[in-house]
């Protein structure tokens, strides 16, 4: 989420989510969209009828950084473990063995970079919770002091998510997720918080509203700031979802 993107839940810390971020040439990312369409959904279908995973997302970013013309892809794996095994899959319904491997070896040949990232699921509301999610989301990738983190998750899940529930009428949905593999000063990311949207249009209309501030949330926000920073922020588009 990314929970990030939703699973049904019943105990949050029983939840986790991988995050493989996959990026490609331009010139290959629609056909390696029908791929991932055509072949690889049905063999994450197939993982969550073997009971390997809950759920499995592929998700466009549309605000990447400066890039050589490439195209980054999140797919996302939900899970009750912090790892998940999957099962063989040596044939695809509806294709021969040789069109999925064709396929496969396809896929493999457009990356020119990866990178993943293992979260829990710390907390959240809206409809990806128990199901599909909505078209559009916003991960937010915060910076957090590790000696404060306690206080963090509690802001953020007593505090801030109430509020965001019962008073925010354009976001559909709000998760926490705290990173599990990686740290030290190389990697200072170690949350990660996701907002859903109906449409891209909703999100830039949320950013372009400038309220006024008192000067008791003013200084609210600068104190908060000494707890968490913000470090990045992608704005991604649900290419599919397979549940």
């Amino acid at each position: 989420m990314l929970v990030v993107f939703a699973l049904p839940m019943s105990a949050q810390s029983d939840f986790y989510v991988t995050l493989w971020y996959g990026q490609v040439k331009n010139s290959d990312a629609q056909s390696h969209i029908e791929i991932e369409r055509e072949y690889y959904s049905k063999m994450w279908k197939e993982q969550i009828t073997q009971g390997n995973i809950l759920g499995w997302d592929m998700w466009q970013i549309l605000n990447p950084d400066v890039n050589e013309m490439t195209t980054t892809f999140i797919y996302v794996t939900l899970h009750t473990s912090p790892t998940f095994s999957m099962s063989p899959v040596n044939s695809i319904p509806g294709k021969s063995d040789e069109d999925w491997q064709a396929a496969q070896k396809e896929a493999m040949s457009h990356y020119v970079k990866n990178y993943s990232v293992v979260m829990s699921v710390k907390g959240g509301y809206g409809p990806q919770m128990g199901g599909t999610p909505p078209e559009y989301a916003v991960l937010n990738y915060m910076q957090v002091d590790p000696y404060r983190a306690a206080e963090y998750e509690r802001a953020e899940l007593e505090d801030f998510m109430p509020s965001f529930k019962e008073n925010d009428k354009v976001r559909k949905g709000w998760g926490l997720h705290k990173v599990l593999n990686h740290y030290g000063t190389e990697n200072p990311i170690n949350y990660v918080t996701a907002d859903f949207y109906d449409s891209y249009d909703a999100i830039l209309t949320a950013r372009n509203n400038t309220g006024e501030m008192s000067e008791e949330d003013m200084a609210f926000w600068k104190k908060f700031d000494e707890v968490r920073t913000l470090a990045d922020s992608h704005i991604v588009r649900l290419v599919q979802a397979v549940r």
